[in-house]
């Protein structure tokens, strides 16, 4: 007789729940950074991005994309402060390789613009941004490219005995939101993190193909938040949150909720499927479009020995509709923002014409968007210009490089601004291609100078 063995059946893969849930500690609602908390990847320790829970920064971004006032003040931010490409402050040409160059910064095809838009989107949204910096040799020719990537993929490594974080820790594992495939886990990899202070082999890993890669940690410090930063805006997420809540509140009572404006009780003996279809039956009349304020009559087949009527007040307080204006106010301040710049018009803006813009457009150029662009250039820009130009040999010590400002340069200030543009300058801020003519690189003045008639100095009287 021969022996059956048992064969053990396959268990079946345990799905991991995804959470799509916002949620705050009422009573820490933005987490501590703890410098002993730490945590393995790969056998790779590093640091938790803020707090014990690791759902912060999708916490963050769920937030921002739950707010129509907030997603609306980072999307125009990010547009303002990554301007038009890069300038030689010295009015200089740059050279034409440098600027192939810009045009196509990595293998996915994208130009300096929108490296920047992805860099100020991150750095808006969770304080952090890791950017990878690639270079090779390929058949004799140099490359050097530059990736913006999602901090949420990325976390810190545990400080070195002097408390100097030396690496960085790229894993999916850290998205924590579903299922990972063993490719995805495989592609785990750690960066040295980029000190022009450190030697050049500290510098960069170099693997097997001869591809060496280091990274840039741009980060909005915070205090009390050593090693992690925190975008600006971070102290509006409660308010971030009320204005998703308003919207639900009032979505719930359009879709969801059950708003009668009277119960009528038939007292009596009902069974639980007799409960059943009369509960089914109340829930289909009563909720939906066109449904509210309905009356509710419960009859039952069964005896009755009594009944009761029950009348409901259905009007609602209006704190969610007045809070809205509130809480819009708080997130634009939060984020060093103006309603104007951020498209919300309100009726304290309408009628006071386009002096009270240009002055909104002028403070905000010279407090936010300028300063975040030396900012972005002195910690990552002035680092990849250098480290590019010894790479591909470029002269790059002749150029004062800076993001090109694409504010409107004809309405920022009282000033008169003619002596200092040129027609072309002008032209391009209006949108119109370049005067090919000797107009073309004037200034306005002379311009209007000669318009005038001569040569802008006036004949002297005869008896000077």
């Amino acid at each position: 007789m021969k022996q059956q063995t048992a064969t053990k059946k396959p268990t079946a893969k345990k799905k991991a729940s995804v959470n799509n849930e916002v949620r705050l500690d009422p009573k820490n609602p933005i987490p501590f950074e703890n410098g002993n908390a730490f945590s393995f990847v790969d056998k790779v320790r590093y640091i938790p991005f803020i707090g014990n829970q690791p759902s912060f920064g999708r916490d963050l971004l769920e937030a921002r994309l739950s707010s129509t006032t907030h997603n609306r003040c980072i999307i125009t931010k990010r547009r303002y402060c990554a301007g038009d490409g890069f300038i030689d402050m010295e009015g200089g040409d740059l050279d034409v390789k440098m600027v192939d160059w810009l045009s196509s910064l990595n293998r996915k095809n994208e130009p300096a613009t929108e490296i920047n838009k992805r860099i100020f989107e991150d750095f808006f949204t969770w304080g952090n941004v890791p950017i990878e910096l690639v270079r090779f040799k390929s058949a004799g020719k140099q490359y050097f490219y530059v990736y913006a990537h999602n901090f949420l993929e990325w976390r810190l490594c545990t400080p070195d005995d002097d408390d100097i974080i030396t690496h960085a820790v790229h894993s999916k594992l850290f998205l924590n939101n579903g299922y990972i495939s063993e490719q995805q886990v495989e592609l785990f990899k750690k960066l040295p993190i980029y000190n022009p202070r450190n030697r050049d082999k500290d510098n960069w890993l170099k693997d097997e193909k001869g591809v060496e890669r280091t990274l840039i940690w741009y980060k909005n410090s915070v205090s009390g938040f050593q090693y992690y930063g925190l975008p600006s805006a971070v102290a509006s997420m409660i308010y971030q949150l009320l204005e998703y809540k308003g919207a639900r509140y009032n979505l719930d009572n359009f879709e969801n909720n059950m708003v009668v404006s009277a119960l009528l009780a038939l007292k009596g003996n009902l069974s639980q499927t007799e409960a059943d279809r009369i509960g089914k039956k109340a829930i289909q009349t009563h909720t939906g479009d066109g449904k509210r304020g309905r009356v509710m009559v419960v009859a039952s087949e069964e005896g009755i020995d009594g009944s009761d009527l029950h009348t409901f007040d259905t009007a609602k307080d209006g704190s969610y509709t007045d809070g809205d204006a509130l809480w819009t106010q708080k997130i634009i301040l939060a984020n060093e923002w103006d309603s104007v710049l951020a498209g919300i018009q309100s009726a304290s803006t309408m009628g006071k014409g386009s002096g009270f813009i240009t002055k909104i457009v002028e403070h905000i150029n010279k407090t936010v968007i300028l300063p975040a662009q030396q900012d972005l250039m002195d910690n990552v820009w002035d680092h990849i210009f250098k480290l590019a130009a010894e790479w591909m040999k470029w002269d790059i010590k002749s150029y004062n490089l800076a993001i090109k400002s694409n504010v409107d340069i004809s309405g920022l200030t009282d000033v008169d601004i003619t002596p200092a543009v040129t027609v072309n300058e002008v032209r391009e801020a209006k949108g119109l291609p370049k005067d090919d003519t000797g107009k073309g690189n004037m200034y306005l003045g002379e311009l209007q100078a000669r318009q005038k008639g001569g040569n802008n100095v006036q004949d002297k009287p005869a008896d000077a």
